[in-house]
Parts: structure tokens; C-alpha cells; sequence
């Protein structure tokens, strides 16, 4: 089994509330306005505490006053002032841009990174972004699609070297197309794929994934050890070897022994009311609602819901800790949880 490892998902957005009103976003219920400084600060804390990963959401109008950090970008920069923390994308939206394109963003990401980068992709799904950015909202059977070739099509770049490459599929073609230099990691990057449908997306992450990515509200260890049987499921009919893929859990952390904190970030987290996407799954109202998903109470608590979590084979946590940007809880984290999965 692979080594546990502890990572954190970079608040992109702030999601406080106006007075009066609700939190604009349950991911950063706290960060009252969108400051770089605010969020480099988060990235600097994190590798010094130890954190093995940084990961980045791919919108672009989320939070409030719809103010969002670009991905790619600000991996990018996130690249030149760190030295040893991994780089990820939870998870990088196919449609928004060509993936002959990424091809040669991820090994040059790779390259000034020494190796940092994990790529993280996905069909896509906020409707909004493409309405307002102009991109054709396809179906999902379709997105999917688009990845599968995406993701096919960038590993025949990566594994051209000098010889250039060509890949004629239904939606993307390219024709003698470099990538050089090469990603420094062999034979690519890891790739994450995100997602949940049983029949298409989770086959998808069967036949390429190195990394699933759960999605928040698949968090629920029945959930999770549903979901993993179904992809080994998948595995077996692709004929590929099921512990080559690794699980990830994406969720809300709650650090403290502080129970009024505790309270307070639980009311401005909760209720949650799924998206259409998950309209199967009850709103998560209450605390014991709460703690079903996510990982939250005192160290000795958060330490439980990752043991649960890894009984059902996740090797990857991937936080938003919610009170950031008072780092109080990433940093009890640091201190009493880590430690005991080393």
C-alpha cells in the first residue's frame, strides 16, 4: 500500500458573508475578501507544516464578488516560491482549454517544478462558467468522451519525445505535434481523475487514472467503498491491475478543541444542498449529517474518520481546512494528526 499522505486544497476564492447574508462559499466560509498575500500565506504555512500536496479547483467565478484565481496560473506561480510540495489541479476542467495545449502546460509545469505536478482532470460540470465564458455545454456522455481522448491523446505527446505526434480521434486531432522537452517525471505526471458516475466516468478512471479523485459528497466511507469496488469492478474488464490506482478523499476539515469554534464553523458550513449532480444524497444538515463526510472535531475525532477512510483504501487527503485564514486548525492538524499515519 502507498504511504498516507496529507495534502491541502488552496483557497482560490473567498466565500465569508456580506453582513447579514450566508456564506457566499461552504469552502471558505471565513476569507472575507479574495487577497493574494491572504492565500500565498495558506500555500507557505502548509509546506512548512509538512503538507505533501497543494491543489487548486479549476473555476472561475466562484466566491464571493465572483472574484477567482485561475488554476494553471497560479500553479504556476505557486511553482517558483515553493521547493519541495507537490502541485495539483482537483481537477482541471477538459473543455476550457485544447489538451494538446495542457500536454505541454503539464511537462513544462513538470520541468520548473522538478517534478512537482500531479494533473488532475475532469469531464466538467459547472454549466455557468461555460455560459459565460462562451464554451458549447455539451452532454455528459459526451464531456466524457472528450476526455477519454484528452487524456489519450496527451499521453501519446508525452511519450513522442523528439519524434512529434499524431492522434485522429472523433474530437481531437493533431498532427506531428512536439513536446519537448518532456515532463521530468517518467513515463508523465500522475494523472487524477475526478468524477463519480458508476457506468462511464469511473471506467474511465480504470482504464487511465493513476488517481480517483472522490469529489466532496462521495466522502462518506460507504460511499467510498462502494465506489472503489465499482472501479476494480471496471478494472477487471479492462484488464488493468486495481493497485495501481490510488484513492483520494477531498473533503472539509474541521481541527479544534475549541467547541465554540467547532460550533460556529459547523453553522456556517451547514446545511449543504447538493448540486443536480447529486441528486440523489439528502442535504447534509446536522452535525452527525456532517461527520458522515467530512473529517472534523478534535484531533483524536479527525484521526478516526481518516482511519475509517483508509480501512476503505484511501491513501490521499485532501483538505479544505474552513477556518483558514486563521491557520489554527491546519496547524493542530500538523501537529497531532499527521503524526500518527507517519
Amino acid at each position: 500500500m502507498s504511504d498516507i499522505s496529507f495534502e491541502y486544497n488552496v483557497p482560490v476564492f473567498a466565500g465569508a458573508p456580506d453582513e447579514g447574508t450566508e456564506p457566499t462559499h461552504r469552502d471558505t466560509p471565513e476569507y472575507e475578501a479574495l487577497d493574494w498575500e491572504t492565500t500565498k500565506m495558506g500555500v507557505q504555512k502548509a509546506e512548512e507544516l509538512g503538507f505533501d500536496a497543494v491543489w487548486a479547483p479549476d473555476h472561475l467565478l466562484l466566491g464571493r464578488d465572483h472574484a477567482e484565481y485561475e488554476c494553471w496560473t497560479l500553479l504556476s506561480a505557486i511553482a517558483g516560491f515553493t521547493e519541495d510540495i507537490n502541485l495539483g489541479s482537483l481537477v482541471l476542467c477538459n473543455d476550457y482549454r485544447n489538451p494538446a495545449l495542457v500536454a505541454k502546460m503539464a511537462a513544462t509545469l513538470d520541468v520548473i517544478s522538478d517534478g512537482r505536478l500531479e494533473l488532475g482532470l475532469g469531464a466538467g460540470w459547472h454549466e455557468p462558467e461555460y455560459d459565460a465564458y462562451g464554451w458549447e455545454y455539451r452532454d455528459g456522455f459526451e464531456r466524457l468522451m472528450r476526455l477519454d481522448e484528452s487524456i489519450r491523446l496527451m499521453k501519446r505527446m508525452w511519450a513522442a519525445g523528439t519524434d512529434g505526434a499524431s492522434f485522429d480521434g472523433k474530437h481531437y486531432q493533431i498532427e506531428d505535434a512536439y513536446c519537448v522537452p518532456g515532463p521530468v517525471q517518467d513515463p508523465h505526471p500522475p494523472i487524477l481523475v475526478g468524477g463519480q458516475g458508476e457506468e462511464v466516468t469511473l471506467k474511465l478512471v480504470a482504464k487511465h487514472a493513476d488517481v480517483w479523485n472522490t469529489d466532496v459528497f462521495n466522502g462518506d466511507v460507504e460511499t467510498l467503498e462502494h465506489k472503489i469496488g465499482v472501479i476494480e469492478d471496471h478494472c477487471e474488464t479492462v484488464g488493468r491491475d486495481p493497485d495501481e490506482i490510488e484513492y483520494s478523499w477531498d473533503g472539509h476539515v474541521i481541527c479544534t478543541r475549541d467547541e465554540e469554534k467547532f460550533d460556529r464553523l459547523l453553522d456556517l458550513m451547514t446545511p449543504i444542498q447538493f448540486e443536480a449532480e447529486y441528486q440523489d444524497q439528502a442535504p447534509i444538515v446536522t452535525e452527525e449529517d456532517a461527520r458522515e463526510y467530512f473529517i472534523m472535531g478534535t484531533p483524536e475525532e479527525c484521526a478516526e474518520a481518516i482511519e475509517r477512510r483508509i480501512d476503505a483504501g484511501v491513501t490521499k487527503f485532501q483538505g479544505w481546512f474552513i477556518d483558514f485564514p486563521d491557520t489554527d486548525g491546519m496547524e493542530l492538524f500538523a501537529d497531532e494528526v499527521i503524526p500518527q499515519f507517519s
